[in-house]
C-alpha cells in the first residue's frame, strides 16, 4: 500500500510540478526536473556548470525556503541534488557549507530509500569540513538508530555511521 501511495504521489508531482514563492528555487527546480535523466553525464562547462550557476547565489533565506518545501520536492531529485554536493568543481564553486545542508536532507528523506544517502554522508560531511550543530548531531543519531530499528540498514552501517556522528561532536 505504501509504494502506491508514493507512486501516486510521484506521478502527481510529474503532472502538476509544485509552484514556488521562490524564484530561485522554482529555476533549480525546473532544472533538475528537466535534466534528470542524464546526471551521470554532466560535466564542467555544462549541465554541472549550469546547476552550479544556478546555487552559487543562494542565501541563507533561499536554503530555509527550500527545506520549509522539502516535502515538494520529488525524493529522486533531492538525491541528485546531494549527489551533485559531492562534485569537486560544486565544492570549489560554492560559498556555503553543503555537507550540512547533505546532512539535513538526508534527515528529511523519505525512510523507505536511506541507502541513496547514507553511504555519502561521511563523504559530504567531511569534504566541506562541516561545523554539525548539537541538535543536528542529536537527530542524525535518531534516524541512524531509526532506520536500523526498520531494518532498512545493516548492525555494521548502524555501528559505522554511529561512530562517525559521535566523532563530530563539538
Amino acid at each position: 500500500m505504501m509504494n502506491i501511495h508514493l507512486l501516486k504521489k510521484t506521478f502527481y508531482k510529474t503532472l502538476f510540478p509544485p509552484k514556488f514563492g521562490n524564484n530561485r528555487i522554482q529555476t533549480l527546480y525546473h532544472f533538475i526536473a528537466q535534466n534528470d535523466n542524464n546526471t551521470e553525464h554532466w560535466e564542467v562547462g555544462g549541465l554541472l556548470s549550469d546547476f552550479i550557476s544556478i546555487i552559487k547565489d543562494f542565501e541563507k533565506n533561499d536554503i530555509q525556503y527550500f527545506f520549509e518545501r522539502i516535502s515538494l520536492w520529488n525524493s529522486y531529485y533531492l538525491v541528485i541534488i546531494s549527489d551533485k554536493f559531492l562534485e569537486t568543481h560544486v565544492r570549489s564553486s560554492i560559498k556555503y557549507d553543503l555537507g550540512l545542508i547533505y546532512a539535513k536532507i538526508f534527515l528529511l528523506y523519505e525512510d523507505s530509500d536511506p541507502y541513496y544517502l547514507i553511504d555519502n554522508l561521511e563523504i559530504a560531511i567531511t569534504m566541506y569540513q562541516s561545523k554539525i550543530d548539537k541538535a543536528t548531531l542529536v537527530d542524525l543519531t535518531h534516524k541512524i538508530e531509526l532506520l536500523y530499528y526498520k531494518k532498512l540498514i545493516t548492525k555494521q552501517q548502524y555501528d559505522y555511521h554511529l561512530t562517525f556522528i559521535n566523532s563530530l561532536n563539538p
